[in-house]
């Protein structure tokens, strides 16, 4: 009786860890970087209303095809070109939105 105590809480506490794990990976992740941005993998799945508002990379200076890659910063979406630019531009925002020019048409000249 006593190992069929024991089995049963044991059981018990593991499924109680298990659902507690889950719960704590699907919290969303914060960032800590003190940047104001959030980050959308794929333009379909944002917001339609949440266009870009540039039509160039401000990582690589390439033309934007498609918004396959956005990042929020301070309000508004701006669209990267691939995955290795969006990895960057989420590290330091300020340092590539602030290439672009005011249309996010082009890079600024320096």
């Amino acid at each position: 009786m006593r190992n069929l105590l024991a089995s049963v809480l044991t059981l018990v506490l593991v499924l109680s860890f298990s659902i507690n794990a889950q719960e704590k990976s699907s919290d969303k992740k914060h960032d800590h970087s003190g940047h104001k941005s959030e980050t959308v993998k794929s333009a379909k799945q944002a917001s339609e209303s949440t266009a870009a508002v540039n039509t160039v990379c401000p990582v690589s200076g390439e033309e934007l095809e498609d918004n396959d890659y956005t990042i929020k910063y301070e309000g508004k979406t701006y669209a990267v070109c691939c995955k290795k630019c969006l990895a960057k531009i989420e590290k330091d925002p300020e340092k590539y939105i602030s290439r672009l020019s005011d249309d996010g048409k082009s890079l600024k000249k320096k």
